[in-house]
């Protein structure tokens, strides 16, 4: 109901632009929206770190960036990947299977100029690559990552420390550099989960965070643009895609349906594709080469549309709006006054919303990114009906008023006991309240979820001085 995404729509501002003006409509592409941004080719490549284990073990590792800025990798340092793609493009295969051997590259100046990238291993059965197990957290999605802080304040950096203290002599013989601060930082991830890295001496870490942030940053302003099929297809498609031809065969195809609980049975999976190929018009030779991108978001938008009989925002378009428009014809496209005075005053409630709070929902409305079965409406002042549906979904339908959040400087003079104070008890464990760890990482963790009353235990401890 409130918006906290769109701040023109809570000014007096007033818009010259015509509202029966024709849209020149400029959709961004989300998955080209990060290629903009320049990563230098050594990131690319690859560069060398260390990664922290889950038993605070440092493990020589590569740090790589994929070629559309959307997947970090590290990888063990003696593998290298795959970059040539079908088309001969360089691009990131997919963690899966390894190629066949081929020589290093070097790792450049951003991650330390001392040794190479390594070179995969020629570690092959029968003639057939050896499959590797990745662990998870070694490949993340820049849509998962919550934020990038530099120095050691994880929960692993800690076991990191102390593993080094009582291994400090033998790590001198095996390679292992000691910890440095000012060469460390950690990817904050899904929540909770942490990717904790270490650049190699003479690396350049500073420059390392301000790429990633960058990348991060631009990736929240463009998810903002894009419809719920696209973002959910992106998603899935870093998975599916794992050749990276940009296209997506008959079996993947099967497991795009079930990623997002259409189950279609394996013996079934050819018929479903041919025949969403067909409604596409598309040629024999098109099918043998796959589903683009923009296909399979048209398949995911058609297969949420036909799966119900009688959709229910279709029936509350209708049921707000009509059903019918002048003519007898199907309605298709609501007017910004209808938006204005059905909806947000009667419906919602907003009684205090104008014409101009209207053109500027319009406005996102019109550039967001949707589906290509979407009905693109070409004047300013109409939406479609998915676009009704996108705004339904959209933070700026948001059911908190945002001016909630503003603080009434003048009204502190109430007891403190009358104000909602974001608290936290036991702030620093890591689990169980009597027998979990204990880790300054969950300070941080609850201050960048909002709260402002932490717990800070202080002793005497038995082997720290404090």
């Amino acid at each position: 109901m409130f918006s906290t995404s769109m701040p023109r729509l809570w000014n007096n501002g007033v818009r010259t632009t015509p509202q029966d003006q024709e849209l020149h409509q400029h959709r961004s592409n989300f998955k080209s929206a990060l290629e903009h941004i320049f990563v230098p080719d050594d990131l690319l490549r690859g560069i060398n770190v260390f990664k922290v284990t889950s038993k605070g073990k440092l493990e020589p590792a590569t740090l790589t960036i994929s070629n559309d800025k959307f997947i970090i990798s590290v990888l063990p340092r003696t593998l290298k990947l795959d970059r040539v793609n079908s088309n001969g493009i360089s691009s990131l295969k997919r963690p899966s299977i390894l190629s066949r051997a081929r020589s290093g590259t070097s790792a450049g100046s951003i991650g330390g100029s001392g040794t190479t990238g390594g070179n995969i291993g020629t570690n092959s059965v029968d003639g057939m690559d050896a499959a590797f197990s990745f662990n998870p957290q070694s490949v993340v999605d820049i849509g998962s990552i919550d934020r990038i802080q530099s120095g050691q304040n994880t929960l692993l950096f800690e076991k990191a420390r102390q593993r080094e203290k009582k291994q400090t002599m033998s790590r001198v013989h095996s390679g292992i550099p000691l910890l440095a601060d000012g060469r460390s930082f950690s990817l904050i991830f899904r929540g909770a989960k942490t990717l904790d890295l270490m650049v190699d001496e003479g690396g350049d870490r500073e420059k390392v965070i301000y790429i990633l942030s960058s990348i991060v940053t631009e990736y929240g302003r463009a998810k903002m643009k894009v419809g719920n099929e696209v973002l959910l297809l992106r998603y899935i498609w870093n998975d599916v895609d794992r050749d990276n031809s940009n296209t997506i065969n008959e079996k993947e195809m099967g497991e795009l349906l079930n990623r997002i609980n259409f189950q279609v049975k394996e013996k079934n999976h050819s018929a479903v594709y041919q025949k969403f190929a067909k409604t596409l018009g598309l040629p024999k030779e098109q099918r043998k080469a796959g589903l683009t991108f923009d296909q399979c978001v048209t398949l995911l938008h058609k297969t949420k549309r036909d799966t119900w009989q009688v959709k229910p925002v279709t029936q509350l378009f209708f049921d707000i709006f009509g059903q019918f428009m002048t003519g007898s014809k199907v309605r298709k496209k609501v007017s910004a006054d209808s938006f204005l005075n059905r909806f947000l005053r009667t419906v919602q409630g907003e009684e205090d919303r104008t014409k101009d709070d209207v053109m500027g929902i319009f406005s996102e409305l019109h550039e967001l990114e949707l589906a290509d079965v979407a009905n693109h409406i070409t004047q300013s002042n109409y939406i479609s009906l998915e676009q009704f549906e996108a705004y339904l979904l959209s933070r700026s339908n948001d059911i908190f008023n945002p001016e909630r959040e503003k603080i009434c400087k003048s009204d502190m003079t109430k007891p403190l006991s009358e104000y909602w104070i974001n608290s936290s008890h036991n702030t620093y464990l890591t689990g169980h309240q009597l027998t979990g760890l204990s880790s300054v990482e969950m300070y941080s963790k609850a201050l960048y979820r909002g709260c402002r009353c932490i717990e800070l235990d202080i002793w005497d401890g038995g082997k720290d001085e404090l």
